[in-house]
């Protein structure tokens, strides 16, 4: 277990499955506690894949994404956009703001 957050930076880890962007799994003060938590995250069934991202405390909407994992292996991490329903493979629309009857 990490100390005190230093330089303001926390780090979410979430999972990517077939049908959404799940919600922040868990949130480390250390990037290497983020990365181990998101590679084994990865290999759990159902999921796609896992991703770790920093926030600055203090400081709404900075934040970078870091690092990718897909079954253990870590990737190039894409663009991800800040429009929530646009995805780093294109259009994906999460399924709170989906409609009944496509309308």
């Amino acid at each position: 277990m990490s100390g005190p957050v230093s330089g303001g930076r926390v780090y979410a880890v979430h999972a990517v499955c077939p049908d959404e962007i799940c919600a922040t799994e868990v949130i480390w003060t250390a990037e290497s506690d983020a990365e181990k938590w998101a590679h084994a995250l990865s290999t759990d069934p159902g999921v796609l894949a896992a991703a770790v991202t920093w926030f600055a405390l203090d400081s709404p909407g900075e934040r970078r994404a870091v690092a990718l994992f897909v079954q253990g292996k870590r990737q190039q991490v894409p663009h991800l956009s800040d429009d929530r329903r646009i995805g780093a493979n294109g259009y994906v629309q999460h399924r709170s703001l989906r409609r009944p009857n496509g309308g």
